[in-house]
């Protein structure tokens, strides 16, 4: 049997510190609606978020479809989509959201299905993101978008991290993804798919509260599982960010490329 690679295995199988993490974030606030917005959900909408984690976007996506709409909440992992089933039943939104497994080769749906298909922080994992993209021009319908979010850990700013160390921590952790530079690329992934009318954008929102600094662990885990850098020296990394929010000298920068395109009619 083929071993799966890296960038999926640990998505498939999340160890449990990262699932409760998981678990409590994902929220829909004020940054997550301007990353959304040129999706232009709307009500009586047939929706897929792919990479739907524990199910709070699809959520709210279900709530914004209104009872004539339908989400399709897709990913990976199957606690996550226990999570999205158990979110959708609090919600009272279980009717108009469905789960399904998939790490985006092939996706569980019909052709020409939906009006528009999600995914943020998603593309970076698939093993061919141009096929990826291709499969939702298939289950869209003529005129249907695709809207994808995605980050660019070279382009993430650490304070006061030196620029070379930094650079050479994320190229350690850049095994947890297929491409940890998706962002830069999504335009032309959108193009190479075969999407009409694409729109790009980038938010670059300063986080000085700490609120990535997850992230910055979770980057150091990947990073020793590497093997591609002394562990003193990412620990070290690791340490500074946070000794930097301590300190109030600490700010993190993670640049969110928006990337929405139509399927030809």
């Amino acid at each position: 049997m083929v071993r799966e690679p890296f960038y999926k295995a640990h998505w498939r199988d999340i160890d449990p510190e990262r699932m409760s993490a998981y678990k409590g974030g994902f929220r829909w606030d004020d940054a997550t609606e301007a990353l959304y917005e040129p999706a232009g959900v709307s009500v009586g909408q047939k929706v897929a978020d792919f990479g739907c984690g524990p199910g709070k976007i699809a959520v709210e996506l279900a709530n914004r479809v209104g009872k004539d709409g339908h989400v399709h909440a897709i990913d990976i992992n199957l606690e996550f989509l226990a999570f999205a089933e158990q979110n959708a039943a609090e919600a009272g939104v279980s009717e108009r959201l469905s789960t399904h497994q998939s790490d985006g080769v092939a996706l569980p749906l019909a052709d020409g299905l939906l009006d528009l298909v999600t995914a943020r922080n998603t593309i970076m994992y698939v093993d061919d993101p141009v096929q990826t993209l291709r499969e939702f021009r298939r289950v869209l319908r003529p005129g249907g978008l695709a809207h994808a979010i995605d980050g660019d850990w070279y382009m993430m700013v650490a304070e006061p991290v030196e620029h070379d160390t930094w650079r050479a921590f994320v190229k350690a952790a850049s095994h947890a993804c297929r491409n940890s530079d998706m962002g830069r690329k999504l335009y032309r992934t959108f193009l190479d798919a075969g999407f009409e009318d694409i729109q790009v954008s980038i938010i670059a929102n300063a986080d000085v509260n700490g609120r990535l600094l997850g992230m910055v662990r979770n980057m150091g885990k990947y990073a020793h599982e590497s093997g591609l850098l002394d562990g003193m020296k990412i620990n070290n990394v690791v340490k500074q960010v946070e000794q930097a929010l301590a300190s109030g000298s600490y700010m993190l920068v993670s640049p969110q490329f928006i990337v929405t395109g139509r399927n030809p009619t």
